[in-house]
C-alpha cells in the first residue's frame, strides 16, 4: 500500500453504517403504515385524528431516515486511514475530526474478526493490538470496522511487515 495516501473504508461500509441506525425510522415508518391500515376500523368522527397521526408518525419517521442518512454519510466519508513511514494513521469523524496514530514498533498483534453476517457479505473488521499500559486496555487497541476481506488483508501484511521492520532491537547485555 502507499505511503500517505488516504484510504477509505470501502463501498460496503456506508450500507452497514447505516443500518445500524435505521432501526427507529423502519419502525416508525411501519407504525404509521399500520395506524393508516387500521384507518378502516375507525369511527368517523375519529378519521381526521387517526390520518393526522398516520401522517405525523410517516413524517418523523422519513426526517430521522433523512437525518440518519446524512450522518451516516458524513461518518462513511470521514473515515480514512495511511500509512507514513513511522506510524499507522486512522481519522474519523465529521463534527470532532480523531486522528489515532499507531506506532510500527508499538503493534503487537494485527487481527482479522469475521461473524457471519461480515462472512456473508465480504467485510472484515481490522483490530490491531499495541503495546502499552496495562490499566487501560481500551487505548491498546485500534478497531477498523467494515473494510472489505481483501483490503484487510493487505492492511493485515501491511501492518506486520512494517511492525517487523520498525522493531527495537533489545539490548544485549555485556558480560563483565
Amino acid at each position: 500500500m502507499d505511503n500517505h495516501e488516504k484510504h477509505s473504508l470501502g463501498s460496503r461500509a456506508f450500507t452497514f453504517f447505516l443500518l445500524k441506525r435505521i432501526k427507529l425510522a423502519a419502525f416508525l415508518l411501519i407504525l404509521a403504515g399500520a395506524v393508516w391500515y387500521s384507518l378502516q376500523w375507525l369511527p368517523s368522527f375519529y378519521l381526521f385524528w387517526g390520518e393526522y397521526v398516520a401522517k405525523l408518525i410517516a413524517l418523523l419517521g422519513s426526517a430521522y431516515f433523512v437525518l440518519m442518512f446524512i450522518i451516516t454519510y458524513l461518518e462513511y466519508r470521514y473515515y480514512t486511514f495511511m500509512f507514513t513511514e513511522e506510524a499507522f494513521i486512522m481519522t474519523f469523524g465529521y463534527i470532532t475530526r480523531k486522528e489515532v496514530a499507531a506506532l510500527y514498533h508499538q503493534i503487537q498483534n494485527v487481527n482479522i474478526n469475521r461473524g457471519p453476517l461480515d462472512r456473508l457479505t465480504g467485510v472484515s473488521q481490522v483490530i490491531i493490538f499495541m503495546t502499552g499500559s496495562e490499566r487501560d486496555p481500551t487505548h491498546n487497541k485500534i478497531i477498523l470496522p467494515t473494510v472489505g476481506k481483501a483490503k484487510a488483508k493487505l492492511v493485515q501484511k501491511e501492518l506486520l511487515m512494517r511492525a517487523r521492520r520498525h522493531m527495537v532491537p533489545h539490548s544485549v547485555p555485556r558480560e563483565a
